[in-house]
């Protein structure tokens, strides 16, 4: 059999992710509650409902046995919480020629993901199939390294908490032993796959190859960064738009919105307009907000926004030669509808030097790759950052400011509403014989 049905489990402290369930769209309003009787339809004993744009349905028709003090989380719904826009797809291996293949769209579950494989063309189908659905599907595969994959669905799991990823019982009853020890067996098996995998990693770490294991320090450098191009851009100035202007009779004078894991934390000032008090300010503020007053003028509100984003290791980046000729040359177009628009001087990302088997650093490739960030800095009109969203694609954005002046006379660089960005331009620098030598065509080809 080339998918394996039953689910398959791997425990971290009191965290297990579960994996193998069957998946289903959902649609309209009360996910959960379609979840819950698609769930009885089915005969099945757990669900699990993960929402994106389109919400979607987990079900697991054995029961699991829950051990005191443990969280079950579907590792197909923590994949779409970290990858929450674009279609995106990750094989994993799972030891003994088994992989385990997901997809997301959107942030939703793809049905027929989220399964076990055993057979290669079987899996190579399922991934043609996933490609001729979504063109633009960007595929993980992880190799014989499970572990950035596996790190970041736990860390996902133990920032989520107990929402609606967690895999939830239909119906309270006495476990069938049978299926909750298979679920178990199926972590067992897994975690001495990978035991024996990591102990031959460190058996082979005695005589490394020093290219491998730079190449393994540059994508490692990657993995906290984050890039959140053009659709992350477009979702924080829509944040700053959909910001009321008024709440009660109280004028909105600032907002900040800062990176706060998964999500951006955004707080809006108000001031107190003579005649208006904290009730009628409260009468009209978001029913998501948080509000706190700072006696006696000054109202503020927090508020939390999804910005996409794509992890840096999965962009295909420009070269500096190509910044230069193309990003730069649009942000000297751009210059007379900005009051600054500053890009420094490019920093490789820091990485940690590789160390053979005496601890002695290894020898960098003379053409090894690296990642190298450029920080933007950004102060203009509103209206002037559209002008900049098509050149978005390689940005990374660690706050933005809006502040409410009022203006007499506004102009094409004096408006009441101005905004201050600070970002990040990410590229990959090659220091190859044809990078060199071929600099001029690249930049041209964009």
């Amino acid at each position: 059999m080339a998918r394996f049905s039953t689910a398959q489990c791997l425990r971290r402290g009191d965290i297990t992710l579960v994996f193998g369930l069957e998946w289903f769209p959902l649609l309209g309003e009360q996910p959960e509650a379609q979840a819950r009787r698609l769930a009885r339809q089915r005969r099945a004993a757990h669900f699990v409902v993960a929402e994106g744009t389109v919400a979607a349905a987990g079900l697991l028709r054995e029961r699991m046995r829950r051990e005191r003090g443990t969280h079950h989380h579907s590792a197909a719904a923590l994949f779409a919480v970290v990858h929450p826009t674009g279609a995106v797809a990750a094989v994993l291996p799972c030891g003994g020629q088994r992989y385990w293949l997901v997809a997301v769209h959107e942030g939703a579950v793809m049905t027929r993901t989220d399964q076990f494989h055993t057979d290669a063309a079987e899996l190579d189908a399922a991934l043609a199939m996933l490609r001729e659905a979504h063109p633009a599907l960007m595929l993980h595969h992880y190799g014989d390294d499970a572990d950035g994959l596996l790190d970041a669905l736990f860390n996902a799991a133990r920032e989520h908490g107990a929402g609606l990823v967690s895999v939830r019982a239909l119906n309270a009853g006495r476990p069938k032993l049978a299926v909750a020890a298979a679920c178990v067996l199926g972590a067992a098996v897994w975690a001495g796959d990978a035991y024996r995998s990591a102990a031959r990693r460190q058996a082979q770490a005695a005589v490394p190859d020093a290219v491998a294991a730079w190449r393994a320090a540059v994508t490692e450098s990657a993995r906290p960064h984050r890039v959140h191009g053009v659709a992350g851009l477009e979702r924080l100035l829509d944040a700053l738009y959909e910001a009321p202007a008024t709440v009660g009779g109280w004028a909105l004078t600032q907002i900040d919105c800062r990176p706060a894991g998964l999500h951006w934390s955004c707080y809006g000032r108000y001031r107190r307009d003579h005649g208006s008090d904290n009730l009628d300010f409260l009468a009209e503020a978001h029913s998501d907000w948080q509000v706190s007053f700072e006696p006696m003028q000054q109202a503020v509100a927090s508020w939390r926004v999804a910005v996409p984003f794509l992890p840096l290791e999965s962009v295909a980046l420009r070269r500096p030669q190509q910044n230069e000729a193309w990003f730069v040359s649009a942000l000297q177009a751009m210059l007379p509808a900005f009051n600054e628009l500053r890009l420094e001087t490019p920093q490789a990302l820091p990485l940690r030097v590789p160390l053979d088997a005496a601890q002695r650093p290894l020898e960098r490739p003379a053409n090894l790759a690296q990642y190298r960030r450029r920080l933007l800095r950004v102060q203009a009109p509103l209206r002037s950052l559209s002008l900049l969203l098509p050149e978005a694609a390689h940005l990374s954005w660690e706050r933005v400011e809006l502040h409410v002046v009022p203006v007499d006379t506004p102009t094409v660089l004096n408006s009441s509403l101005r905004v201050s960005l600070t970002g990040v331009l990410y590229e990959i620098d090659r220091p190859d014989a044809h990078s060199a030598a071929h600099a001029g065509a690249d930049a041209r080809a964009g």
